[in-house]
């Protein structure tokens, strides 16, 4: 038979493990920041990998570059080795900035207490123009940059968002959501994604998207769009369409909403093959109700479906 106090001391034992925290290694801090010179049109190319980027347009002469690090929770070595492999290297000569993150990682780093941020932040003046390449990073740029004719954001998988004023952005992106919000019309939009979905308020004059699963939301348009998508639904509407414009909308099961000035006269043709079609605007309905040839005079409207639902309709308000 075991006895009481052998019985005792296991207990005491399985509690000091349980209740007692394993060690939280090393922790290392780097906070730098560095001052290069701008120019009118002079470009900023980022090239951050994991680390999340931060750009904005300030009142200022100078581009500034900070470096937000910290990592806890591993052993020395390795966070050491994390510090050095997020830590970007800059290449400053006549015509461009370059910032780039190493793109070797710094290995499996454990479990446990880990704490690991990384951070790149840019202030600079309105004339410089940024160019943003992340893997997994998240990219968030704000400010008015009246020469990024366009501002280029580039990712594998991280989140990207814009507010601000430009002419115009292109987006590449694998898997990250695109959020904008310009305070003025853009004169071009382009976006090409796999599974991301696409938020855009304030306008453009010419949208191209192209995303295979993502949602995609334009509000304030003011002339021609192509979007496609293969599962994601399609919600654009409008400020202004005039003749001569043209809308190309595709969809394989995703919903397509489209909402038009109210004076708007628009051609063209609604077309699906198991969806349902509801068309507020003059036309006619083919015999087996799968499309509607439309019957205005003015810009030309194509939206394709093989299951989503169409709906074409004006405007109700301002803010609709």
């Amino acid at each position: 038979m075991r006895s009481v106090r052998g019985s005792s001391l296991a207990l005491a034992a399985l509690a000091l493990l349980v209740t007692t925290p394993p060690l939280r290694g090393a922790e290392r801090v780097l906070d730098t920041t560095g001052r290069f010179p701008a120019a009118v049109g002079r470009r900023v190319f980022i090239d951050a990998g994991t680390v999340d980027v931060h750009v904005r347009a300030g009142d200022v002469h100078d581009i500034v570059v900070e470096t937000r690090l910290h990592i806890a929770g591993v052993g020395q070595h390795k966070a050491e080795s994390w510090i050095s492999a997020h830590t970007p290297a800059t290449d400053d000569d006549d015509d461009a900035l370059r910032i780039t993150v190493p793109s070797e990682g710094a290995g499996f780093l454990g479990l446990g207490y880990l704490t690991a941020r990384a951070r790149l932040g840019v202030l600079a003046p309105p004339e410089v123009v940024p160019d943003v390449t992340t893997t997994t990073g998240a990219v968030v740029v704000r400010g008015v940059f009246p020469l990024a004719n366009p501002l280029m954001l580039r990712t594998a998988g991280g989140a990207m968002s814009f507010e601000g004023a430009c002419p115009a952005v292109d987006i590449h992106s694998t898997g990250g959501d695109a959020t904008l919000h310009v305070f003025r019309s853009l004169e071009r939009l382009v976006v090409r994604t796999s599974s991301g979905g696409v938020s855009l308020v304030g306008g453009a004059r010419r949208v191209a998207v192209d995303t295979a699963s993502g949602n995609v939301d334009l509000a304030n348009l003011s002339g021609a769009a192509e979007v496609q998508t293969t599962t994601g639904k399609i919600t654009l509407s409008w400020d202004r369409l005039v003749p001569g414009d043209q809308v190309t909308v595709r969809s394989s099961s995703g919903p397509v909403e489209l909402a038009l000035p109210a004076a708007a006269s628009v051609r063209g043709k609604l077309t699906t093959i198991t969806g349902t079609i509801q068309c507020a605007l003059p036309g006619t309905l083919s015999p087996d109700a799968h499309s509607v040839t439309l019957a205005g005079d003015g810009a030309t409207i194509l939206v394709e479906t093989a299951s989503g639902d169409i709906v074409l309709r004006p405007r109700t308000g301002l803010v609709d």
